[in-house]
């Protein structure tokens, strides 16, 4: 938000700024900071249209526009993608929710990314600043599962973007505004800098163009193919082809999951029993796809043969550095926040339980019963959250239909696991209020804005901890140090982040 702060109301005279933001909330965000937000074609066509007569004004936002727009010379010397970019399509954007990781959907976004990074650059002596900022979207461009979707000549550019931002950061004191050393990055491109120049120009003489004919894009060739033969209703053929696809590329459960729930879609058409045994198979292992119409059985999570330190390294081991793991930490956490839609609140909390080296289960998403999100640590101990983030914070007082769903889901863990397991119950809500009218038929804590606020800041504390170490081999007996030190520990958990409720008597 630093630098919506600083561009938003910006009155330039030599030059257009222009962001390109991907949802009306965030565009009204700039609008409100003082830029011009053209919230209909015939308003957009003329905004673009004085840009290209160098009629300038304050910075213009684009919704939603990665293409289609070209803003060559001075219309646009300064470009500012805000935020990772949605796919419009019904398809991807279920395919998304399922399978985060799919190559196609990575695709699909990297590709609409570099749109909307050459709106501003339209020949070969044309420039252009262009700031990123969103951590998700910062996370995309850097990290090691993704980055590998942009072209080469991208790739190279970001890695620039990161070097030079490095540089920034040395000459950043504590008495200098933050923005000082962007401010003067961008006036060096603006004003053709020459040692800038020569440094861009030789960085990109180093650029090694890829053999894009690597395994990654067979495969999505290959997707695309068996899709076409579905489409021409050769559906045995479809079905044929993607077993053996699934059999020679897919190793990951998760990812199986959603290929044989594809598999499902194609038998279905010629076999409606095979169909429905695919799709308990998908769902086993991938909980995000359709439930199978003969229903779902809950699995139960234990501790047992686990190890809490060895879960940690695990899911450690998935990033290439520690820069890309703690932003994707930094990401989970700001998802992790009163007034975030509660699906991605739940999905970070789900995620986060699993880098502190729980068992993490979302049961409400997997099976439409039960809580929210379920944690089991060491002993077979639970915690269990009802997640209401999404409730206004001026609320009063928890509602007698809320304490209801919350007894419902204590008493689904008592009948699945027993009145006598060890298990915390927590609510996540903005008040610690409770109704006159309203009863909990468990003991039950209240998780509030400062309690998650501590939570959210001893895991940084905790992450900050590892940034001297080796990621891929730093050892249990750290990790378990820096848990205590943080206080990030089940038997700690209550005490230091939950409180408890008050029963309004009238």
């Amino acid at each position: 938000d630093l630098i919506g702060t600083k561009f938003a109301g910006i009155n330039s005279k030599n030059f257009g700024i222009v962001v390109i933001v991907p949802n009306t909330k965030r565009a009204h965000y700039y609008k409100n900071l003082g830029a011009d937000y053209p919230e209909n074609n015939d308003d957009l066509i003329t905004v673009i249209e004085n840009l290209k007569k160098a009629e300038f004004g304050t910075t213009v936002v684009l919704n939603n526009r990665y293409d289609g727009i070209d803003l060559p010379d001075e219309s646009c010397r300064i470009l500012i993608l805000d935020s990772m970019p949605y796919l419009n399509d019904l398809a991807d954007k279920y395919e998304e929710q399922c399978y985060p990781n799919s190559e196609i959907i990575n695709k699909k976004l990297a590709q609409k990314i570099e749109q909307g990074l050459g709106r501003a650059v339209r020949g070969e002596k044309d420039y252009c600043a262009i700031i990123i900022t969103g951590k998700e979207l910062v996370n995309f461009l850097i990290g090691v599962n993704t980055n590998q979707y942009f072209s080469s000549q991208t790739r190279r550019q970001i890695e620039i973007g990161l070097e030079v931002a490095e540089m920034a950061k040395d000459e950043i004191r504590d008495d200098d505004k933050l923005l000082k050393p962007v401010i003067s990055l961008i006036s060096q491109i603006g004003n053709r800098d020459e040692g800038w120049k020569e440094y861009y120009q030789e960085s990109m003489n180093e650029l090694i163009i890829d053999d894009t004919s690597n395994t990654r894009y067979e495969r999505i060739l290959k997707e695309a193919e068996i899709e076409q033969f579905f489409s021409n209703r050769q559906f045995q053929k479809a079905a044929e082809v993607m077993q053996a696809f699934i059999d020679e590329n897919v190793e990951d459960s998760f990812e199986k999951g959603w290929y044989l729930e594809k598999l499902a879609r194609y038998k279905y058409f010629y076999s409606k029993e095979q169909s429905m045994k695919l799709q308990s198979s998908a769902f086993k292992f991938n909980k995000n796809l359709l439930k199978p119409v003969a229903g779902v059985e809950y699995q139960k999570v234990s501790f047992i043969d686990e190890n809490r330190a060895d879960n940690i390294k695990s899911y450690l081991r998935q990033f290439n550095s520690y820069g890309e793991f703690e932003l994707h930490i930094t990401s989970l956490l700001d998802d992790l926040s009163f007034g975030i839609k509660s699906k991605k609140f739940e999905t970070a909390l789900k995620e986060l339980g699993e880098f502190l080296g729980f068992i993490s289960q979302r049961p409400d998403q997997e099976i439409r019963k039960g809580p929210d999100n379920l944690w089991c640590g060491e002993g077979d101990n639970y915690l269990l959250f009802e997640c209401k983030n999404e409730v206004s914070e001026g609320r009063a007082e928890i509602s007698k239909i809320e304490a209801g769903q919350m007894n419902n889901h204590c008493g689904w863990f008592d009948s699945k696991y027993g009145k006598n397991v060890k298990v915390s119950n927590f609510m996540i809500i903005s008040t610690k209020d409770l109704a006159y009218e309203a009863d909990f038929t468990h003991d039950v804590k209240i998780i509030r804005k400062n309690g998650l606020r501590n939570l959210k800041k001893n895991i940084k504390g905790f992450i900050n901890e590892l940034s001297q170490y080796d990621i891929k081999t730093i050892s249990s007996e750290v990790l378990q140090k820096n848990l205590d030190i943080h206080k990030l520990n089940m038997d700690t958990f209550s005490d230091c982040y939950s409180e408890k409720y008050f029963h309004r008597t009238s």
